[in-house]
């Protein structure tokens, strides 16, 4: 196939039916609610094609009929589920692709694809072309030839497999020309095709290998005999039926244009136009790549495209010397606005070095399409290894009164990032007015645009240069320090002049929303997630002290009793060693040697599932199961946390330094890395060891204060519960109060167990939890679970009303908010969108006003805290924050009075009308802790 052009033949439906069961609707889907996770997955395999096999021709073929087989036979394809709405809606959006693209659309009213198909390869065979066709249907197989190839999809991370005669005669035994033939013996369940009662696959190829053709199997009818000589004469009509059926046709009067299917012609501009609307961010990258191996054939220049490069809007300008400096110095004091960003050696705030500055002032930013005046952007080298530089110190010094100036606003993308680097130099920028990416999470926080370079190629329409074309990658990549000046110059000065036209848009943005939607963004941005970088900021400079001998002796004690476990396993397994870890190995100890059931586990390329939900499910049914999860839980501990965590001392400062990500999760928590804070086990004893190596200072004890119960607080003021309200200013027991309200009983009577579940439910109800859940993590029956959930609601009908108007409202409108109006959207259930993942939604909507208003009282207590600390001139200081709780290095002389302070501010944060109450323990070390 190699000497002759190549035509490629995409089935349509097949390939989109099958993007949209192998990717998530929750994933794949726009700002405004369009579903869209089929067109991205046809997308992603049409630019594939375009960009790595670089076709001669290209089509796709789409249903538009049964091409009269339901009129042989009515019940063809009868039993086929109507296409799901969320699916039939993105074929019309995947026509939308393909016309961008220029693809032609190959389809004949009342005929089905594979036949359009078929007549296709066989005209395109009688002009010398060869044939790919990229199907999820195995009856284009029978088209297989010299010259026609048929790709189908793999199972797994496999690549696809391409099947030629020889491949297909491998696998199935029989020629490609008597696929038909099997079909018609032993028929096809997926189209409803008989074939004949009692004749399978294996029985048909048989026949086929022995009697060439269907007409041979009935030619020698005599020479077959029992019962399958009673099976095929009661079903030769069938047969046939089912021959004339499964047979594709090949002469329809569809034309075959070579000129019209010549790939890669297309509008870049317009398939650029669309993949913003689709908010295709990744295949953004991939249609650039492809556009710029296209432009020499083409003649494409930036502005015909319609993406201008940031060098096409500013003049950079490189302060090499005092003159330089001076002269931006005075442009910046007498500004009315200052955007900055750095480049580092790394990513690593604490560890990695300062390269250069990048700075822009507000009056210089002008419109894109204002060719007078470009923006102008300067870069101030002070870590090149080679080039002409001024000092580092003398760079701070001087930029020290404008950059903290409390007259002039600050503006950054990530400023925490760019703040904590500017700090350690000894520049503490301030005001600072607006952080961009945090600007984008607020409009949106599931936004896929929260970069600046995806930020900016899909609301500016600027494309920007990327990292990698600077430092490379892999082996070969080369730090900032490297690149030469005026390469990173222009570089870094797209950044600091982008991040000031997003802080334009943005702020019309957020008025807007504010404006038209109802929002409060822009009072959240001001009270809350601005004034909050500083404190995030200063947090990850100052870390905490690790133990790390304490771990080194850890993590001796796990390896003994992860060794001893093992052997346990082994014993138990009866198959001598093997590798606990690989799910192949497990499948056959557990299922082939132990005989565990196996009905209702989930099949995988491996065998059965061996995830913690199946382990879980069949704890009862071998002593192994409960070896395996402590196996697990064992190994886990000891690499991710004891192993992993003497690694990341900064041996500069000999602490630890977490990350914290403001933009991490869309109720408003912060996420940690580095290492992530917030999944630190502490519900088993082993998991609680873990916080003995985090320890105080000489002379410091850590203070540790958390929120009690501040979600049910929250749900208690939000629901307006008349039984949980009053609990909560009684300062009951809120678990043992449920209990008691649910089971109709005294407090004092509610039992350890009693409790216990009330607990769960409580706060499963906040996750959406229903009985079929409560059901599964419980001893109860689903039915039992649907009796307690009721009694609960009786008891408790305040949190019913809440979850059910709850879901009215999200439905109604296409989002919830908090107290304070932080707001997250569910267009695709305001849009009524019957999609796969809308349950999902709707327990992410319950919960969101919940978790998110905690988030917010905690962000305003840290805030509060941050100041009042600053103000008493104390040494003691945040240093970790992990979900609802607050860890403190405090002098041992300031302790009660910390102490009192932090639980003072942490009450009076915000006012529910229920009492917010903060606990406070300390100690030498995070474990051992005890209260004041």
């Amino acid at each position: 196939m190699a000497d002759r052009p190549l035509l490629y033949l995409i089935d349509g439906h097949a390939v989109a039916y099958r993007q949209f069961f192998a990717l998530p609707e929750a994933a794949f889907s726009t700002k405004a609610g369009e579903v869209t996770n089929a067109v991205y997955g046809f997308t992603r395999i049409l630019i594939d094609i375009l960009l790595d096999k670089k076709p001669k021709y290209l089509a796709v073929t789409f249903d538009a009929g049964l091409s009269g087989r339901d009129e042989i036979y009515e019940d063809y394809k009868a039993t086929r589920e109507k296409m799901p709405d969320s699916l039939d809606s993105q074929i019309k959006r995947i026509h939308d692709v393909l016309e961008a693209f220029n693809v032609p659309v190959l389809k004949l009213d009342g005929y089905e694809a594979d036949d359009v198909i078929g007549t296709i390869a066989q005209q395109a065979e009688a002009e010398d072309v060869d044939v790919l066709v990229i199907t999820g249907d195995r009856d284009l197989l029978q088209l297989l030839s010299d010259n026609v190839k048929v790709q189908l999809p793999a199972y797994g991370n496999k690549p696809d497999q391409v099947f030629d005669i020889p491949r297909f005669i491998e696998k199935y035994q029989i020629h490609p020309d008597q696929l038909v033939d099997l079909k018609a013996l032993m028929g096809d369940s997926s189209d409803n095709i008989p074939g004949i009662r009692g004749i399978g696959e294996k029985t048909g190829t048989k026949l086929l290998l022995k009697y060439d053709t269907l007409d041979g199997v009935y030619e020698h009818i005599d020479e077959i005999k029992g019962s399958q000589h009673k099976k095929l004469v009661s079903g030769k009509d069938d047969a046939y039926l089912s021959q004339n059926l499964a047979r594709i046709r090949r002469h329809l009067p569809v034309d075959l244009d070579l000129e019209a299917c010549v790939a890669q012609d297309f509008d870049f501009a317009e398939v650029s136009s669309l993949f913003r609307d689709l908010e295709f961010r990744s295949l953004f990258d991939k249609l650039e790549q492809y556009n710029m191996n296209q432009l020499p054939l083409f003649n494409m220049n930036s502005e015909d495209v319609g993406f201008p490069s940031p060098a096409d809007l500013f003049e950079t300008r490189i302060v090499r010397d005092k003159n330089d400096l001076d002269e931006l110095i005075e442009t910046l004091n007498n500004s009315t606005g200052i955007i900055w960003d750095v480049e580092t050696t790394g990513i690593d705030k604490m560890s990695e070095k300062l390269v250069g500055i990048a700075l822009a002032v507000e009056e210089d930013v002008y419109d894109v399409d204002d060719d007078d005046n470009r923006s102008r952007g300067w870069y101030i080298p002070v870590g090149h290894d080679d080039g002409q530089q001024i000092a580092i110190e003398f760079v701070m010094d001087a930029l020290e009164a404008p950059m903290t100036n409390m007259d002039i606003p600050k503006y950054a993308h990530n400023a925490t990032y760019d703040l904590v680097f500017m700090q350690r130099y000894g520049v503490d920028v301030r005001p600072i007015m607006m952080d961009t990416m945090l600007a984008e999470w607020l409009s949106d926080p599931i936004s896929k645009f929260l970069g600046l370079k995806n930020f900016a190629r899909q609301y500016l329409g600027i494309t920007m240069t990327d990292i990698e074309e600077l430092i490379g990658s892999g082996k070969s990549q080369i730090t900032m320090a490297q690149v030469a000046i005026d390469n990173a110059a222009k570089y870094a000065t797209a950044d600091a002049v982008v991040t000031m036209k997003a802080v334009r848009y943005l702020k019309k943005q957020l008025q807007a929303q504010d404006e038209n939607e109802g929002t409060k963004n822009i009072d959240l941005m001001r009270d809350i997630e601005m004034p909050i970088v500083p404190v995030i900021a200063d947090m990850e400079k100052r870390g905490i002290v690790l133990d790390v001998a304490f771990l080194k002796d850890f993590s001796d004690e796990l390896n003994e009793k992860i060794t001893a476990i093992e052997q346990k396993i082994y014993d138990l397994g009866g198959m001598g060693t093997f590798n606990i870890n690989s799910p192949k190995q497990l499948n056959e100890i557990l299922f082939d040697n132990l005989k565990l059931p196996v009905e209702g586990l989930n099949k995988t390329t491996h065998g059965y599932s061996t995830n913690a939900t199946t382990l879980d499910a069949l704890k009862s049914e071998h002593e192994i199961i409960e070896c395996i999860i402590e196996y697990r839980e064992l190994s886990k501990l000891k690499s991710t946390y004891v192993d992993a965590l003497p690694e990341l001392v900064n041996p500069m400062t000999g602490r630890v330094h977490t990350s914290y990500n403001q933009t991490g999760t869309t109720t408003g928590r912060f996420s940690s890395s580095n290492p992530n804070l917030q999944n630190i086990p502490i519900r088993t004893e082993l998991g609680r060891e873990v916080r003995r190596a985090f320890i105080a200072p000489e002379n410091h004890y850590l203070l540790a204060v958390d929120y009690s119960q501040i979600e049910l607080r929250v749900m208690a003021h939000i629901s307006q519960d008349a039984t949980l309200i009053a609990a909560f200013e009684e300062g009951q027991d809120i678990h043992r109060a449920t209990a008691a309200a649910v089971y109709d009983i005294d407090p004092e009577e509610v039992t350890y167990e009693q409790r216990s579940f009330a607990k769960r439910v409580n706060f499963g109800l906040m996750y959406g939890m229903g009985s079929f859940r409560l059901a599964r993590e419980s001893e109860l029956t689903l039915a039992e679970a649907d009796e307690f959930i009721k009694r609960y609601f009786e008891r408790l009908p305040g949190v019913e009303r809440y979850i059910s108007e709850t879901k009215k409202f999200a439905h109604k409108h296409g989002y919830v908010e908090t107290l304070l109006g932080r707001r997250r959207y569910f267009a695709a259930l305001k849009g009524g969108a019957k999609s796969r993942s809308a349950a999902a939604e709707e327990r992410a909507a319950i919960n969101m006003p919940i978790q998110g208003t905690a988030a917010d009282i905690l962000k305003l207590a840290m805030i509060n805290l941050y100041r009042e600390l600053n103000a008493n001139s104390t040494k003691a200081a945040m240093s970790l924050q992990v979900h609802d709780e607050l860890v403190l290095e405090v002098p041992e002389d300031e302790l009660q009075d910390i102490a009192q302070l932090v639980v003072e501010t942490m009450e009076n944060a915000y006012h529910l009308d229920v009492p917010i109450v903060a606990n406070a323990e300390y100690g030498k070390n995070w474990r051992d802790m005890e209260a004041i």
